[in-house]
């Protein structure tokens, strides 16, 4: 070992490369199976009829394209919380510290979104929980106390958190599939053609639900937000990528096909082929079975989506104390304290930034709907710039070691950016006009980075189209369609189509803003495989 990697390694403790191929698997599809398990099957026959499972399929394809730019990434150079790590490598400081700061504000919000979601589910029980569309103080205190059993599974070894999440991911799975076997035996064919036929709400209908079972498949990313504690992960990461996403389209396609076969419109008190009613549901697979004379499978389909929505609580914040970790450690975006870990290989100050980000968030908005479609917007944003990177690597580090090859990248690069900018604005005005400024305000963290290395102005020029394509985000997302809470100056599906093509435009400009970029704008000269720690 080199002198300055005896340094590095007296310094810093490092994470321990204790997962294997199934515990990949189930931390990224626990991640996907989460609060949507309860949800987002009855969301998308909302908006189609029962043409909303065909969008899973169609979601499955555009995903694929972004996973596999994410996968090459993730075997390439495997870093915890990488999505903070490639785009500054790749584009610079400027660029890098947006991005991170995007993907910071997604992991770290996403945790009290899920913990309230769970508390709220909880109140099904326990109605003095939550009141009036908020937590009430009993339901705020059980939040707090359900975050510090989140962050108290996040400071044990990884390989405990694994097994854990082993258990409950299976249990989910279970779950899911009980109450589909149950639902089958309650299926009306007629529900498929009957009302307003097999697509209901035309091509609109699957169009709006193809955005939203897009954002399902998500969770592929944990494997590479992970990826310095898993082993062999130039072998172990495509393999569990891939089974991830056939899980999560086979569940889900499962679910949505039985959800729309049970339905028993006067049982569950809705009016006959009105699908979008659904919607109006708080909580629909318990709905559906009772409409179904199942109790029981109402109750299993509770407790699915209250374990659904713990796992979750703690795979993304784990994901957060990475990506914070990685700000510290190979940006520079944030101070060398966010470097500590334990003995144990767990980024601890990181995972305490976390937790007191999570404290503050449940007490400011206590209610699900309130945080969650902002969680979904910044974890989106910061998905566009992966592909863009791997352009750019390609080129200027060619013989770097794959071990997975994206295949046909220069076709499928741009369509997964594409695809990812597409989900951005998805996600509707009303969260891109609070994520996009926050972004901005990430700049001040570059304040940490000059301590460290120096700004130049080239760094400047190579971040404009990052920039500008923050803002015409924001200005197609305001002037686009209602249906994702813009002006409707630009109608669907005009405005989606104009969001692809402007999104395809800046891929190839800041493809050549990074090919013109001569910084490195990261600090890990040293081997990973000299700093972390065995099992």
């Amino acid at each position: 070992m080199s002198v300055a990697n005896q340094k590095t390694s007296s310094t810093s403790k490092g994470y321990r490369k204790e997962l294997g191929f199934w515990t990949v698997v189930f931390l990224a599809t626990g991640a996907i199976l989460g609060p949507a398990v309860g949800f987002t099957p009855a969301s998308v026959v909302a908006l189609a009829g029962p043409s909303g499972i065909l969008s899973w399929i169609i979601a499955f394809i555009l995903m694929l394209t972004v996973a596999m730019a994410y996968v090459e990434l993730g075997t390439m150079w495997p870093r915890a919380g990488g999505v903070a790590y490639y785009a500054a490598r790749s584009s610079g400081p400027i660029v890098g510290v947006m991005n991170a700061w995007g993907a910071l504000i997604g992991y770290a919000l996403a945790v009290p979104s899920i913990v309230v979601g769970f508390v709220q589910y909880l109140s099904y029980w326990f109605p003095s929980l939550f009141q009036k569309g908020s937590l009430t103080a009993a339901g705020i205190v059980t939040s707090i106390v359900v975050l510090i059993v989140v962050a108290g599974i996040n400071l044990m070894r990884i390989r405990y958190l694994g097994e854990i999440n082993n258990v409950l991911t299976v249990l989910t799975i279970v779950g899911v599939l009980v109450m589909c076997i149950a639902l089958f035996g309650h299926f009306h064919p007629q529900n498929f053609n009957h009302y307003h036929g097999f697509m209901s709400f035309g091509t609109n209908g699957l169009f709006l639900a193809i955005s939203a079972t897009i954002f399902g498949y998500g969770g592929f990313r944990q494997p590479i937000d992970y990826a310095e504690e898993v082993r062999d992960p130039g072998r172990t990461i495509p393999k569990a990528v891939a089974m991830t996403m056939i899980i999560t389209l086979v569940v889900y396609f499962i679910e949505s096909t039985a959800f729309v076969g049970a339905v028993n419109w006067s049982g569950m008190g809705l009016k006959t082929g009105d699908w979008s009613g659904i919607s109006s549901l708080a909580y629909p697979f318990l709905s559906l079975a009772k409409g179904a004379g199942l109790p029981f499978i109402g109750m299993v389909a509770m407790l699915t989506t209250l374990v659904g929505a713990f796992k979750d609580g703690y795979i993304y914040f784990g994901g957060a104390s990475r990506v914070g970790y990685s700000m510290g450690r190979y940006d520079g975006y944030l101070p060398s304290m966010f470097t500590r870990m334990t003995d144990n290989g767990i980024p601890v100050a990181a995972a305490v930034l976390t937790f007191v980000i999570s404290c503050v968030y449940i007490i400011l908005l206590p209610s699900f709907s309130s945080l969650f479609p902002l969680v979904v917007a910044a974890l989106l944003l910061s998905y566009a710039p992966g592909p863009l990177s791997l352009a750019i690597f390609r080129v200027k580090n060619p013989d770097e070691p794959r071990p997975y090859r994206m295949p046909l990248q220069p076709v499928f690069g741009p369509i997964a950016f594409a695809v990812s900018s597409l989900m951005i604005y998805w996600a509707g005005w009303a969260s891109v006009r609070v994520l996009i400024p926050s972004v901005f305000i990430g700049l001040l963290l570059l304040l940490f980075y000059v301590r460290r290395a120096k700004i130049a102005a080239s760094d400047v020029r190579q971040s404009i189209w990052f920039i500008a394509y923050q803002l015409c985000i924001m200005l197609v997302s305001y002037l686009g369609s209602s249906n994702f809470g813009g002006k409707n100056i630009i109608p669907s599906p005009w405005d989606s189509i104009l969001f692809v093509v402007m999104s395809i435009a800046f891929y190839y400009w800041g493809y050549a803003s990074g090919m013109s970029y001569q910084g490195h704008a990261v600090f890990d000269d040293e081997p990973l495989s000299e700093v972390s720690l065995d099992a």
